[in-house]
């Protein structure tokens, strides 16, 4: 036992101890993405959760329903249908696309790790538009890739001339349209420019394009370097299951394919996935109450003194912390003492003093605006 606790403290003094990379991948200047947990139901009476642009206007038991129904004849003893097969069949279905275009993921994280893993290569330059979705930022640097930073312009829409500037230096471009945390979908005349100019891979993220006013899916047979991302967490309330797609030509699904581990998305979520494009009217009519629900915030959060919204195409508006002596942080902080979770954005880049807020219920919303303002309030001007 003596030589076994030897052993076991030696690998952590030595592999794991001070200064040591000897069992560490990766590079000191990878960001972690720190997420918050709180052990409560989504309905509570003591919190209302805007803070991770989760659907929680979807109903809870017409979910929980239909996973009662894809846990039906799946026996949990047997490996699921690899590569997501059953999934894709019905996600190649609904969408009308060939099989051979698309690939099923473990959540839009994984699809990401894998697009990184085949083609961000040590010291690849990447180029990236923020403010947007940390996680590109990490999986680029995860994999040895330099990030060049392109910054929106202020009104959030695309220096597409900067980007283009960039294009010999670049393998691979980065976009979310709608963008997370602005909020805005990118005109499609700007999108499109960009795709006929760059000649590398152009990746582009639509997690939220139910909300929006167009998808660039159907480009994909167009554009031979174009990559979609979807995710079933944010419209179809997916978000626990952890499931999402890419769409692309066969050539660089083949290629992502090669990479991907046989088992990566279990039996039930590869089951709930096919339930949920199944029920399409229901979730379509839910879609349709959250956009209403956006445009009531919006309209309060604009009658608001000390507050600057900004107009959205997804789940959840950005705002703008304008009242003298209140910072974002402050502000996300007091709004949880009274019960409401948001995010801060402030830190990123554009995005001083802004807080971003999930689109609820109509009594979540409520409850925000009323917290909110109180918070104002309660500060002198």
């Amino acid at each position: 036992m003596k030589v076994l606790m030897g052993m076991r403290n030696r690998f952590f003094q030595e592999g794991m101890g001070m200064g040591s990379k000897k069992f560490i991948h990766g590079d000191a200047k990878i960001p972690s993405y720190d997420a918050e947990y709180f052990n409560f139901k989504a309905e509570s009476e003591d919190f209302v959760k805007l803070d991770l642009n989760e659907n929680l206007v979807i109903d809870a038991n017409f979910i929980k329903n239909l996973l009662i129904s894809a846990c039906e004849n799946i026996d949990p003893r047997l490996y699921p249908p690899p590569r997501g097969m059953l999934a894709l069949k019905a996600i190649s279905k609904f969408y009308g696309l060939d099989e051979e275009m698309i690939i099923v993921g473990n959540g839009l994280d994984e699809l990401l790790d894998i697009i990184a893993k085949a083609f961000v290569k040590g010291g690849a330059n990447i180029i990236i538009v923020e403010p947007t979705f940390s996680m590109y930022d990490f999986f680029v640097r995860l994999y040895g890739g330099d990030k060049l930073e392109v910054l929106l312009k202020p009104d959030f829409t695309l220096d597409v001339e900067r980007i283009l500037e960039l294009r010999k230096k670049a393998s691979l471009l980065i976009l979310c349209s709608p963008n997370n945390p602005t909020g805005n979908q990118f005109k499609e005349e700007s999108v499109k420019a960009l795709l006929e100019e760059f000649k590398g891979l152009v990746v582009i993220d639509e997690a939220y394009v139910e909300f929006a006013k167009y998808s660039v899916l159907k480009w994909v047979k167009k554009f031979d370097n174009l990559i979609v991302l979807r995710t079933l967490s944010k419209a179809f309330g997916l978000a626990g299951m952890r499931a999402g797609f890419a769409v692309s030509n066969p050539s660089i699904t083949e290629s992502l394919r090669r990479i991907m581990l046989p088992f990566n998305v279990n039996s039930i979520t590869q089951k709930i996935i096919a339930l949920v494009l199944e029920n399409w009217v229901y979730f379509k009519k839910q879609i349709e109450r959250i956009i209403q629900e956006r445009e009531w915030l919006f309209k309060k959060l604009k009658e608001i003194n000390g507050i600057k919204p900004f107009p959205s195409d997804t789940n959840f508006i950005l705002l703008k912390i304008t009242k003298k002596g209140l910072t974002s942080s402050a502000v996300k902080e007091q709004l949880r003492e009274k019960g409401v979770l948001v995010k801060d954005r402030g830190m990123l880049p554009l995005l001083d003093n802004c807080l971003r807020v999930s689109v609820g219920t109509h009594r979540m919303n409520e409850i925000f605006i009323q917290k909110l303002e109180e918070v104002l309030e309660d500060v002198k001007a």
